[in-house]
């Protein structure tokens, strides 16, 4: 089984904090960079969500904090901005003076004024008037008032010196002084890290894709989950297959959702390359009870993962690990034989389950390899041991995978389940296999259950599908660290049909949480981020320098065939695309390099369901394999075209 521990993570999100704003008090806060306007910049982490930030002396960051007053009094007093170091060190007033201070006044900026007026940034509903407050630059201690009823919200530009100690914790509060009723505060009290600025030396040449992190970074649908698994698909789409996920409910304000996710599975349909969020759909079904894309069974207390799939002619199928809700270990166990949806191309409408045989505990699905000269799917599963774990390979007939499957035993393929041997060992029950070029890669994850556990990627690679695999080695060693602490994570994945012009291939992790190190749930607010896949980009020759550089990514062909055809196929600068069985009055055509990289866009009106269309090639194209993609809302289909 894959390492997940959901129902941890469920209990942990119910140990919220609590935001008591009493009388006259500081209330909700919010980090974010210097990097816009006073109601433009960036925001570092989410509303009352504490905020880790590499040290870079006299770089600054500006703190939001809002003031509340429910009484009938109006309020007059000096404000001022305190640090405390750790959670009993001594408050110290921020000022404009460096000496033995941890942080003072930026002084200036170029994106916000001292003294000028705040806008509301700040969830708060029903917490009073909103009357704007001030934004602090240089000016550290001044006298306001605060009406009865209202609410304002102050924003300090500071920056640490010198002396801040890295990697301890700094809390901070706004002072209040000389009014008539006493100053309160809220829960939990703004607080932050600034960790030494340092890299990891195993992970040199790795670094995390801008495009694939802000695709993760969602508005709407889709806004959290583990998962990850893409299936790419013979129109030129990608099958994002995801398991327990956040769906809408996005607070654009807080930058949070609510505390629980709402889908047991879900997925997002991108186009091939595609990393605008915007052109991706959310699939979650329509099912009764707790909706999930992938459900068969009105109980709720069985839940369906994926764990990844594979397209074969018009139908897409998804391995789903059957998982019931238990009081057992960490409060699931497995609830019967594992299931393969169906989905039916194009419109990815899940059409049914087959049920699988009894696979002794092993859970299949964790990569499958579908280019094989032979007659056989193959796909690889995870059988679990103590830390570490067994992966084990079984192959199907390609065209029916009801038929019994046949097992890995060490020497030769066997129907009997019970003689399955393992071709390879993962670090934990974290693993994921794949072919990438003409290697099989076998990637785990350091055995973690919690936070500040395992933050280690291991790789090992084979010449054959049964092994033997090289030794396991570390790739990448996880940054993600929040007030010191390192999150659980878990389920890496390969993205072969993300593999870059420069050589380098995606790979996602999931994180879940900090647990008990780190509150995810403050306030009734979730912060997402805490919850989202990350997206690597490797360099082939890291995994295995023998892995091949050259050659064209694996395309995968057209499920209608006859539907797009391109002529003259090869050709040198211009084709005619001819359509059979269009919808739609107009296409969107789209050449697509093997690595993703559009090389020409057009929208062409279409008049019936057959027509002959002209496209004359962009100068300078280098010879090669490209993809063509035709589409529009009712109709998407891809092709091949050679370049001569």
């Amino acid at each position: 089984m894959r390492s997940k521990r959901l129902l941890a993570v469920c209990l942990l999100l119910l140990i919220c904090g609590s935001q008591a704003v009493a009388n006259f008090s500081q209330a909700h806060w919010r980090w974010r960079k210097d990097n816009g306007t006073e109601n433009k910049a960036t925001w570092i982490s989410p509303q009352d969500f504490p905020a880790t930030i590499a040290f870079v002396a006299g770089s600054p960051v500006r703190l939001r904090i809002e003031v509340y007053n429910s009484l009938t009094n109006t309020e007059t007093g000096t404000v001022n901005l305190q640090y405390q170091r750790g959670s009993a060190g001594a408050w110290t007033t921020i000022n404009t003076t460096t000496a033995g201070h941890d942080f003072v006044m930026a002084g200036s900026s170029a994106y916000v004024a001292d003294k000028q007026a705040t806008t509301l940034q700040i969830r708060d509903d029903g917490a009073g008037t909103f009357t704007g407050g001030k934004v602090l630059v240089n000016t550290w201690q001044f006298t306001d008032t605060i009406n009865a009823g209202t609410k304002k919200e102050y924003e300090w530009c500071i920056k640490p010196t010198t002396s801040l100690s890295k990697d301890s914790i700094y809390q901070f509060r706004l002072l209040f002084t000389g009014s008539q009723d006493a100053f309160n505060y809220g829960s939990p009290a703004p607080n932050m890290m600034l960790r030494a600025n340092t890299t990891i030396p195993g992970n040199a040449g790795i670094y995390k894709d801008p495009q694939v992190t802000a695709f993760f970074d969602r508005k709407t649908g889709w806004i959290a989950s583990d998962g990850a698994l893409t299936i790419p698909l013979s129109d030129g789409r990608v099958l994002w297959a995801m398991n327990d996920s956040y769906i809408d409910h996005l607070d654009t304000v807080a930058g949070t959702t609510p505390c629980l996710f709402q889908v047991r599975n879900a997925a997002l349909v991108q186009p091939l390359g595609n990393w605008n969020w915007t052109a991706t759909s959310t699939r979650i079904g329509t099912s009764s009870g707790i909706p999930s894309l992938f459900k068969n069974n009105t109980d709720d207390n069985y839940l369906l993962w994926p764990t990844g799939g594979y397209q074969n002619g018009d139908t897409v199928y998804v391995y789903n690990s059957n998982i019931k809700n238990s009081n057992e270990g960490l409060g699931f166990t497995r609830g019967g034989n594992d299931f393969l949806g169906k989905m039916i191309m194009p419109s990815l409408a899940v059409t049914g389950f087959d049920a699988l045989q009894n696979f002794n505990d092993i859970t299949f699905g964790i990569g499958f390899d579908t280019n094989e000269p032979d007659s056989y799917i193959y796909t690889w599963g995870v059988q679990g041991a103590f830390i570490t774990s067994n992966i084990v390979v079984a192959r199907f007939p390609r065209n029916n995978p009801r038929a019994p499957w046949s097992f890995w035993n060490g020497s030769a393929w066997d129907t009997a389940i019970s003689h399955i041997a393992p071709v390879t060992t993962g670090a934990s029950n974290g693993v994921y296999v794949a072919k990438v070029r003409n290697k099989y890669v076998a990637l785990s994850t350091e055995f973690s259950v919690s936070c500040d556990a395992g933050t280690r990627i291991y790789v090992a690679t084979s010449n054959s599908i049964t092994g033997p695999f090289t030794n396991r080695k570390v790739l990448y060693t996880i940054p993600d660290n929040e007030l010191g602490h390192t999150p659980f994570f878990y389920a890496p994945a390969l993205h072969p049909e993300y593999i870059n012009a420069n050589n380098e291939i995606l790979i996602t992790y999931d994180i879940n949480t900090f647990s008990n190190c780190v509150p995810a749930c403050i306030n009734n607010g979730f912060n997402p981020d805490y919850y989202r896949p990350r997206g690597l980009r490797v360099p082939l020759s890291l995994i295995d320098s023998s892995i091949s550089l050259s050659g064209a990514r694996t395309v995968v062909i057209p499920v209608h065939g006859g539907r797009v055809t391109v002529y003259p196929n090869p050709t040198h600068s211009c084709i005619t695309v001819s359509l059979k069985d269009f919808k739609g009055r107009a296409a969107n055509l789209v050449l697509r390099t093997t690595e993703g990289q559009a090389v020409y866009r057009n929208k062409v009106a279409v008049s019936g369901a057959s027509a002959n269309l002209t496209v004359n090639l962009p100068i300078g194209l280098k010879p090669g394999t490209y993809v063509l993609q035709v589409q529009n809302e009712e109709y998407s289909q891809v092709t091949k075209v050679m370049l001569q």
